[in-house]
């Protein structure tokens, strides 16, 4: 997002009130602390993805389960990252926050889906010492449409919201080369073949340390929604040939 428009949120911050981003009720100055722009009954109507989802792509069973589990949407599929996990179900509230925060210009809410996403840190195997935060990249002309990368802007604050101890630093390692049609718009075979080809490396944007490989290389994939998990697996599939990464995880707000 550009200079001018992170002062237009400010600005916008500052004249009026904080208010939920989904009713619009407004907000104490502790509660948006708490929670910026998320009263605390649209917040209990989120359907959090805790126990017993799927050890690979994050899916979630509604079946009680009580160890790890292979999920049918990963069976017979070879998916290039090792593992995903998302924090809230895409229904009600959430894919409403989602969809003013892509669509409606409402990129003040960034921060709220920041805190959201940060629910993923339950999951053990991200507590590891440093990660490079990689976010998925939107084609340039989706970009200017937009005015801004949804996936980004969820990684600039998601970082502000991550457990002590673990260092995290983003590099935008990844340019979208092919303008793909909405994973949304796409029925589920369309969705595993549409990101195929996509995306290419930008390896210049890596620090030096990395490529001398003087310390263990983590990527962290973020996006907005995961359903399939083809989009995140077909990045990964791009950075795992490039750079031979330790370990690729993608991580998600919502997961489809």
């Amino acid at each position: 997002m550009s200079g001018l428009a992170h002062l237009w949120q400010s600005v916008r911050g500052w004249v009026y009130p904080p208010a939920c981003g989904v009713c619009d009720v407004p907000l104490t100055t502790a509660r948006q602390v708490e929670r910026p722009f998320l009263c605390g009954d649209c917040e209990s109507t989120l359907k959090a993805i805790e126990d017993g989802y799927c050890e690979i792509c994050g899916q979630r069973d509604d079946a009680p389960q009580l160890r790890a589990f292979q999920c049918a949407n990963c069976k017979n599929r070879e998916l290039a990252f090792d593992f995903a996990v998302s924090a809230w179900r895409s229904a009600g509230v959430a894919r409403e926050l989602m969809h003013r925060f892509k669509y409606g210009q409402q990129v003040h809410l960034s921060r709220l889906l920041g805190s959201l996403i940060s629910g993923v840190w339950r999951d053990e195997r991200l507590l590891l010492e440093s990660w490079v935060v990689v976010p998925v990249p939107l084609h340039p002309k989706r970009l200017r449409e937009r005015g801004f990368n949804q996936s980004r802007e969820i990684s600039v604050e998601m970082m502000r919201w991550a457990p002590p101890g673990i260092k995290l630093e983003m590099c935008e390692l990844l340019s979208r080369t092919r303008h793909m049609v909405r994973q949304a718009q796409l029925d589920r075979e369309d969705r595993f073949r549409n990101p195929n080809g996509a995306f290419e490396s930008k390896l210049g944007r890596l620090p030096k340390r990395f490529v001398d490989r003087e310390k263990k290389l983590n990527l962290l994939l973020v996006d907005d929604v995961i359903t399939t998990g083809s989009t995140v697996s077909e990045c990964a599939s791009v950075l795992r040939e490039a750079l031979e990464p330790d370990r690729i995880a993608a991580i998600s707000v919502l997961r489809g």
